[in-house]
C-alpha cells in the first residue's frame, strides 16, 4: 500500500513538472512567434470566411471605372473573379475599391450568394503608382491566378503590405500586387504661392513670385498635362476613396491677395486649372466697389465681390477671420494663444465668408492640437501646414505639407517636386 501511495506520489509531482515546464513553452512559442510578426492567439485574423447576399462573378473580363466628370476605366476584372456587389443603378453595378465606389457594366454576369475569403479590416496605409498596366493576384503567390489589371499612369490606395506583396482592397476581397511591379507613392505636390509681381516690380522675394516665373511654371504644367485637384479631391485622396493620376497637382494660395486676381487668375483660366485661394476674412472689407491694382503702398485684398467674380478658377478656403497676426514681440501666431473655443469662434465668422471652404491653411503654418480640434469641430477636413513635403497617408489629414514658391526657388526645383523627384532629410 505504501509503495502504491509513493508510486502515486510520484506520478502527481512529475504531471505538475509538465505541465509547468508546458505552459512556460506555450509562454515562449508565444513570444516567439510574435516577434517573428505571426498573430498571436488574442489577434483579429486578417481574412476570414464570410457569406455574403450578393456575389459578381462576370463571365468575360470587363472594365472597372471610377466616376469623375464621367466615367474614367481604373483597370480591368478578369473573368470568373467574384467580388462583392454594394449597389447598382440601371446601368452598373457599385462595388469597393479601398474605400471608394467603383461601377462595372451590367451584361450577362450572375450576382448570387455566395462565401468568400474576405478583409477583416482595412488600414489606412499608403499608395502605390503604377507605371504600366500592373497584375493584381489573388494570392500572394506569382503562380496564383490574376484577380485584376490596374491601368498605367494611376495612384491607387494600398491597405497593407507582407513581405514582397502589397495589398489592395476591391470588391471585400484583397488583391495582391508585387511590390517590384509598382513604386511606393511619395504623394501629392502641393504648391503655395502668396504675392505676384512682375520681375521688375519686385522689391522683395519674401512670400513673392514673380509674374515671369509663374507663367513658366504653369507652362509647364500645361505641357505636361497635369490635373489641378481640389480639396475636396485631396481629401478623398488622403481616406482612400480617390484613385488619382500619377501627374496631379493641388495650387494654393495663401492671404488673398489682390495680385492673385491681377496675374494669377487670367493664366490659370488660360490653361483650364483650378487654385484653392485660402481667405482672411476680416480684410475682405478693407475696400469697397472696384479696385485698382497698386504695385506700390500697403497690401490690397480681394473683396467679396472678387470672390464671386473669380469662382470660375479659385475654390474659396479657410485662412481664419482675424488671427492672421503675430503675438507682439513674439514670432508665433496669435492663434497660438487662443483656446478651443476661441478659434471655433473665429474660424465660424471666416466660414461665413466661404461657407464651402474644405481646408484650413493654418496662419503662419502655426498650430496645435486646440486649431486642430476647432477645425474639426466646424467641419473643415483638411488642415495645410508650412511644412515641406509631399500630401500623403502617412500623416493627419490636419498636418498636410506643401512647398512654398517664391523668387528664390528655381525652376529646376519646381519640376523636381511636381515630377515627385524631391527629397528631404
Amino acid at each position: 500500500m505504501r509503495k502504491m501511495y509513493s508510486n502515486a506520489l510520484l506520478l502527481v509531482c512529475l504531471s505538475v513538472v509538465m505541465l509547468w515546464i508546458g505552459a512556460k513553452w506555450n509562454v515562449v512559442e508565444s513570444a516567439f512567434f510574435k516577434g517573428l510578426g505571426g498573430a498571436s492567439a488574442e489577434e483579429e485574423p486578417f481574412v476570414i470566411e464570410r457569406e455574403f447576399e450578393r456575389v459578381l462573378t462576370l463571365p468575360e473580363r470587363q472594365p472597372i471605372y471610377m466616376k469623375g466628370e464621367a466615367f474614367i476605366q481604373i483597370g480591368e476584372l478578369e473573368a470568373n473573379q467574384p467580388v462583392v456587389v454594394t449597389g447598382e443603378n440601371e446601368v452598373y453595378y457599385e462595388l469597393r475599391l479601398g474605400n471608394m465606389t467603383a461601377f462595372v457594366r451590367k451584361g450577362k454576369e450572375t450576382v448570387e450568394k455566395k462565401k468568400l475569403s474576405t478583409l477583416v479590416r482595412t488600414e489606412r496605409f499608403a499608395a502605390v503608382s503604377t507605371l504600366h498596366k500592373t497584375a493584381v493576384y489573388e494570392e500572394a503567390d506569382l503562380q496564383s491566378a490574376i484577380f485584376l489589371q490596374l491601368e498605367e499612369g494611376y495612384r491607387y490606395p494600398i491597405i497593407k503590405e507582407i513581405e514582397d506583396w502589397y495589398i489592395i482592397a476591391i470588391g471585400e476581397r484583397p488583391g495582391y500586387i508585387e511590390k517590384q511591379t509598382v513604386t511606393l507613392d511619395k504623394g501629392l505636390p502641393v504648391l503655395v504661392y502668396h504675392h505676384i509681381l512682375p520681375r521688375d516690380l519686385m522689391e522683395t522675394t519674401a512670400s513673392t513670385i514673380s509674374l515671369e516665373a509663374f507663367e513658366q511654371q504653369m507652362e509647364y504644367l500645361s505641357d505636361h498635362q497635369f490635373m489641378t485637384l481640389t480639396a475636396h479631391q485631396l481629401y478623398d485622396y488622403l481616406e482612400g476613396r480617390l484613385v488619382v493620376p500619377g501627374k496631379a497637382v493641388l495650387i494654393t494660395f495663401d492671404d488673398g491677395l489682390l495680385s492673385t486676381k491681377e496675374y494669377a487668375y487670367p493664366i490659370l483660366k488660360q490653361y483650364g486649372f483650378r487654385a484653392l485661394q485660402h481667405i482672411i476674412s476680416s480684410r475682405t472689407d478693407r475696400a469697397q466697389g472696384v479696385q485698382t491694382f497698386h504695385t506700390e503702398g500697403p497690401l490690397q485684398y480681394l473683396t467679396a465681390a472678387d470672390l464671386n467674380e473669380l469662382a470660375d478658377v479659385f475654390q474659396f478656403e479657410a485662412h481664419t477671420y482675424e488671427l492672421h497676426s503675430l503675438q507682439n514681440g513674439v514670432d508665433l501666431g496669435v492663434g497660438l494663444d487662443r483656446s478651443q473655443e476661441e478659434i471655433v469662434l473665429d474660424l465660424q465668422r471666416n466660414l461665413e465668408q466661404v461657407p464651402a471652404a474644405v481646408s484650413l491653411a493654418y496662419p503662419y503654418g502655426h498650430y496645435n492640437e486646440a486649431f486642430i480640434a476647432a477645425a474639426k469641430e466646424v467641419g473643415l477636413l483638411v488642415g495645410f501646414t508650412t511644412s515641406e513635403g509631399y500630401a500623403n497617408r502617412s500623416a493627419s489629414n490636419y498636418e498636410v505639407c506643401r512647398f512654398g514658391m517664391t523668387e528664390n526657388r528655381s525652376f529646376e526645383q519646381f519640376v523636381a517636386y511636381v515630377d515627385g523627384d524631391m527629397t528631404w532629410p
